[in-house]
């Protein structure tokens, strides 16, 4: 091979590298503004269940928000298949713009929300209403941003480029916290019902252009385009998926399963765990999450990054055993009465979610062809996400009311890991290019 020859390969890599990284940032970008308008809603939930519901029973009324709350997680699958069929019909780029200009509205939209005081019944209702529309959008950007980024990284790093998007999601969720506990503190409690729980949500407006803007300038992943270009792509990818791929996605569901399980009791229902169980302030509940899953954000990365050297089945299996052996330890921590105590646990419990982030995320596009890639993972992790997202903060609210047993979140993070070990330890190998990543 000539010299010129190798320049110019050398400069056609790099630049393909240069796209590859802007990429990941602009789609990461989205999902942090993504995770941040989905989670602002659990970390301000306290607040809610007062403003949005009558007055009478505390924990039906956070009961009540959490339903709410849940409506979200219902509709998701239907955002799946409609920005699914968008991405793999009409370009992965298409559907990340629709779904970043769908959940920043709504949520955009729940900061002028008249109160329960003000409109009665209807409050609640239009709640429920926009909560539904970022459920819409919240099931397309997961799918959309993983299969993008995953058809521009290299294949050698994919395990890492993919792990910024859990890792900025989180982010996302450590700017909801923050804003949650800085206004829970500067706030009086008065003015936090009637003007302060807006705050955070007026911020996914100024969030949501910048990331529109952006969106906007990228192109289309090289994958998607070659096969549009020879006419490979389905007019109906969710039939195409329930027809030819119904044994993996199956497997998508289970691990994005376990892995929205561990977010949202571990990241989101944890702020109202602390508040309303283990009677810790607002304030100091919204500190506790705000300082592990920002250490969980430098977590994910680096878990993604061994990911690449070992493979996403082993990172899977690891953090699987991580959940059944540290989760007791961390909840018991956390129960002990102690601020700092508290905290030690859950960033203790940090260490087996940043290890399921980075696995699941990496591992979800590689069951797919690029055909129905987008729609494969939406909807595999979307239905994961009804059960782990809509249920899982609902039935720990309720079990705890039930029983008195504080623990009853412990229990449930060491049952699903050991439905996750289960489900990974029983992947077979394949030699189709599709999975043999799963194994590297």
């Amino acid at each position: 091979m000539s010299h010129t020859t190798q320049t110019g390969a050398g400069v056609v890599a790099a630049e393909r590298q240069r796209k590859a990284k802007k990429a990941t940032a602009v789609a990461a970008f989205g999902t942090f503004i993504e995770y941040y308008d989905f989670s602002v809603f659990g970390y301000v939930a306290a607040t809610i269940a007062v403003v949005f519901f009558p007055e009478g029973d505390p924990v039906a009324g956070l009961l009540n928000t959490f339903l709410v709350f849940g409506t979200a997680f219902l509709v998701r699958p239907l955002g799946a298949i409609f920005f699914g069929r968008i991405g793999d019909r009409f370009g992965r780029r298409a559907s990340l713009v629709g779904s970043v200009i769908l959940m920043s509205a709504a949520a955009g939209l729940t900061a002028v929300l008249p109160t329960y005081a003000q409109i009665g019944i209807w409050a609640p209702i239009l709640l429920g209403l926009l909560r539904m529309l970022q459920g819409l959008s919240a099931g397309g950007e997961i799918g959309g941003a993983a299969t993008y980024i995953r058809e521009w990284a290299p294949a050698e790093r994919r395990n890492l480029y993919i792990s910024f998007i859990p890792s900025v999601g989180v982010l996302g969720k450590a700017g909801a916290a923050g804003l949650a506990a800085l206004a829970a503190t500067l706030v009086p409690a008065a003015q936090m019902e009637s003007w302060g729980w807006r705050i955070p949500f007026l911020l996914a407006i100024p969030l949501g252009i910048l990331c529109l803007i952006m969106r906007l300038k990228i192109e289309d992943s090289p994958e998607f385009t070659s096969s549009a270009n020879k006419g490979e792509t389905t007019r109906a990818p969710i039939v195409e998926l329930f027809r030819n791929h119904r044994s993996r996605l199956s497997k998508v569901f289970l691990i994005a399963l376990v892995q929205n399980i561990g977010t949202y009791i571990g990241t989101v229902y944890v702020a109202v765990y602390f508040s309303t169980v283990l009677d810790f302030s607002k304030a100091e509940a919204s500190t506790i999450v705000l300082i592990a899953v920002a250490s969980a954000a430098l977590l994910i990365p680096l878990a993604g990054q061994l990911g690449s050297r070992i493979g996403s089945k082993r990172l899977l299996t690891y953090s699987y055993i991580a959940y059944i052996v540290i989760t007791f330890p961390s909840f018991m921590l956390m129960n002990a009465g102690s601020l700092s105590l508290a905290i030690f646990g859950l960033l203790l419990g940090m260490l087996p979610y940043a290890l399921c982030q980075a696995g699941t995320y990496a591992s979800m596009p590689e069951f797919f062809p690029v055909e129905v890639r987008h729609s494969g993972v939406a909807f595999g992790h979307s239905v994961g996400a009804v059960i782990g997202g809509a249920g899982a903060p609902y039935v720990a609210t309720w079990l705890i009311d039930s029983t008195g047993n504080t623990m009853i979140p412990a229990y449930m993070l060491v049952i699903f890991g050991l439905l996750g070990l289960v489900t990974v330890l029983g992947l077979v190998r394949t030699n189709t290019n599709s999975t043999s990543h799963l194994y590297r």
